[in-house]
């Protein structure tokens, strides 16, 4: 009787390789926001601490046998919290199946893209969310007011990346050190492809007319991200309605503002479901988190356009 996917029992090591591919996979393209943080491995309980020292300062000493000025270095602690994400697929087609080694099957490549989009949607959703903070986690931490660029009734525009700019140089960010990263869909690469500034060779050494895409500009790294909010269930930060129609909040970031979290990695079984006639089924799991961690390292830039 010839082998039928309801039947076949896939080998062990086939499960292995196939794990190992698709961890591979995501290790070389893990999204576009979340390898852009901190990040950290974690045990246990799926809360966790992460700890890290606030800024110091040096004090003036004024004689040469003055008591020692102790500089309060300020010992921050937040919690982030893992959650659990599945996803199972049934596979009924035998020659799929047989080919779970080969990293060019084309169930690896749709696991990594899975995992890769819920890890940035686990990234996005905790750039503006409150922060818990404190030796129990007990405390509230708000994202600030203060570090919002308003949207003034335009999109994004070569004014506001300016006053974005001079904002995080305030809040004493080293901009010779690191490069901002700000998150954009199509509609804020529109509008920046519109300001004659972008397109200038005396404002920006990318030629940005001649692909048609703007990559980076005044020193931010534009990392295209569809899901910014459209009014539209299931984004990762919800826009707003308001002025033109509809407010959408920018992450601007540098990478020790923000800290993503992992829990033990991918874990995949493939097992046939009884209750489905002994088809195989693919089941992959992971538990991963993220926390902002610095305020004054964390921004957002408003934009406002009709719907």
């Amino acid at each position: 009787m010839a082998e039928t996917a309801a039947t076949y029992t896939v080998p062990e090591h086939h499960v292995v390789l196939f794990t190992a591919n698709v961890q591979a996979a995501l290790t070389k393209m893990g999204g576009l926001i979340a390898p852009l943080m901190t990040a950290g491995a974690y045990l246990g309980d799926k809360a966790q601490v992460v700890k890290f020292i606030g800024p110091v300062e040096f004090t003036e000493r004024n004689t040469p046998y003055s008591d020692t000025k102790l500089t309060h270095a300020e010992h921050t602690q937040r919690w982030i919290v893992g959650a659990e994400y599945d996803c199972a697929i049934l596979v009924d087609r035998l020659d799929l199946l047989k080919m779970l080694d080969d990293p060019t099957n084309p169930y690896v490549m749709r696991m990594q893209e899975a995992a890769a989009r819920k890890r940035d949607q686990i990234a996005m959703s905790k750039f503006f969310a409150t922060a818990k903070t404190g030796v129990q986690g007990a405390t509230n931490t708000s994202f600030p007011a203060g570090n919002i660029v308003a949207h003034g009734s335009v999109g994004l525009t070569f004014a506001k990346l300016r006053s974005l700019r001079k904002l995080i140089k305030k809040k004493h960010v080293d901009l010779r050190l690191v490069s901002p990263y700000i998150a954009v869909t199509a509609d804020e690469v529109d509008d920046l492809l519109g300001e004659t500034q972008v397109g200038s060779n005396d404002y920006n050494a990318v030629k940005t007319l001649v692909d048609g895409e703007v990559s980076k500009f005044m020193g931010f790294t534009m990392i295209p991200y569809e899901d910014l909010g459209d009014g539209t269930e299931g984004q990762s930060i919800p826009s707003v309605a308001g002025g033109a129609g509809l407010i959408r909040d920018l992450p601007v970031w540098v990478p020790d503002g923000m800290h993503f979290g992992d829990w033990a990695g991918l874990t995949i079984t493939i097992n046939n479901r009884a209750d489905k006639n002994n088809i195989p089924q693919i089941h992959a799991t992971f538990t991963a988190g993220a926390t902002r961690l610095e305020e004054n390292k964390v921004f957002a830039a408003q934009t406002d356009r009709a719907v």
